[in-house]
């Protein structure tokens, strides 16, 4: 069944004020929107056809819901899929149990007791995450019983939410695939659409590195593929996707799964004909996907700094590199013949920025 493509909107409230909702509002109003960002409550005064979520909003679910009803807009991604990817046990109880996909061993647990039995089960070295968080916050990693307390107090946070014990494994890659839910123009049927794969690095939780595209074996990439369209295509809407998982040798386990834009994606300001927040905006309107890697690149993170115009001087001397500087912190992108050649860029920049840093 051919899918109607939605009434023509003019006005787009992207809600936030971070830069990744700065990114998104570009590319909406480049697609020819009138755009705000902000939160829920300007609704009411802007009236937008459609209210963009970022993750980083203050408003709650319900408060969009609610917003959206008032005036009539479209929610991207849909309330559903908000909903549900905030949910870190009901995306991956959905994950396991109901589609069958192949996920690390994990149980959630309501009290510190639960958390110390759930770990007895599943053994040491283990992960214990916040349920609800899928921004690094509330992770840690468990490697005997002295960890235990602080790692209830993370995940917890003191307001009763539990905890997610899940397997440790020692895996080759940890990847990302952006998928993309659009309408195919030559079938005018639902299709999706992959980028290459990006490889991760994390540090307690917080993204440190990524890189595209990731080397990923051809029985492991299928399999990626496979599990990012099963799960997209299960919260049913057009946008895209950002899904993590693990990979080892030819096995991939699914992790979790943004209907946004993610930090992990950011290095596709460098990598790909159109970024992923150019495929957001273009997904949620049901306008062809373009998926093309330009160029191997890499994106490195160095929180918490402002960089001085000597240290970005320094950076940008390197061969093929850039910085962005973001809300918090700054973002080091290359490119080059490979993803490892670009990331050694990123490395050589970063140190030349500590470098001069250091002279101060």
């Amino acid at each position: 069944m051919t899918v109607p493509h939605p009434a023509e909107p003019r006005r787009a409230l992207i809600l936030g004020t971070s830069p990744m909702a700065k990114e998104l509002e570009q590319a909406y109003r480049r697609l020819g929107f009138d755009t705000r960002t902000g939160g829920a409550r300007a609704v009411d005064e802007f009236r937008p056809d459609i209210i963009v979520t970022t993750g980083g909003a203050s408003d709650t679910i319900e408060d969009v819901e609610a917003a959206a009803a008032r005036v009539g807009a479209t929610v991207a991604p849909s309330v559903d899929a908000c909903r549900h990817t905030a949910d870190r046990m009901a995306v991956r109880t959905q994950a396991s149990e109901k589609l069958g996909l192949p996920t690390l061993d994990y149980q959630f647990a309501r009290t510190p007791q639960e958390m110390q039995d759930a770990i007895e089960r599943i053994g040491y070295p283990c992960v214990v995450k916040s349920p609800t968080s899928n921004d690094g916050e509330g992770f840690s990693f468990v490697r005997s019983d002295a960890n235990l307390a602080d790692a209830w107090r993370n995940a917890d946070r003191g307001v009763g939410q539990g905890a997610v014990v899940e397997r440790y494994i020692d895996f080759d890659f940890e990847v990302t695939i952006l998928a993309a839910r659009s309408i195919d123009p030559q079938t005018g049927q639902l299709a999706t659409w992959f980028c290459e794969p990006i490889g991760t690095r994390h540090r307690d939780g917080k993204l440190v590195e990524a890189w595209q595209p990731a080397p990923l074996p051809e029985g492991a990439m299928d399999n990626a593929r496979s599990i990012a369209a099963r799960i997209t295509g299960a919260l049913a809407c057009c946008g895209i996707f950002s899904v993590e998982m693990f990979v080892s040798g030819d096995d991939v386990y699914f992790s979790q799964v943004t209907p946004r834009p993610s930090r992990d994606g950011l290095v596709t300001f460098v990598t790909q004909r159109i970024n992923q927040f150019d495929l957001q905006a273009r997904a949620t309107q049901r306008l062809p996907i373009d998926s093309t890697l330009v160029s191997p690149g890499a994106a490195r993170f160095v929180p918490g700094v402002r960089p001085s115009m000597r240290e970005l001087a320094a950076a940008m001397a390197v061969e093929e590199t850039t910085v962005r500087v973001l809300g918090d912190g700054a973002l080091v992108l290359a490119t080059a013949d490979s993803a490892a050649e670009a990331r050694q860029r990123t490395d050589q920049a970063v140190r030349a920025m500590r470098d001069v840093a250091r002279e101060k």
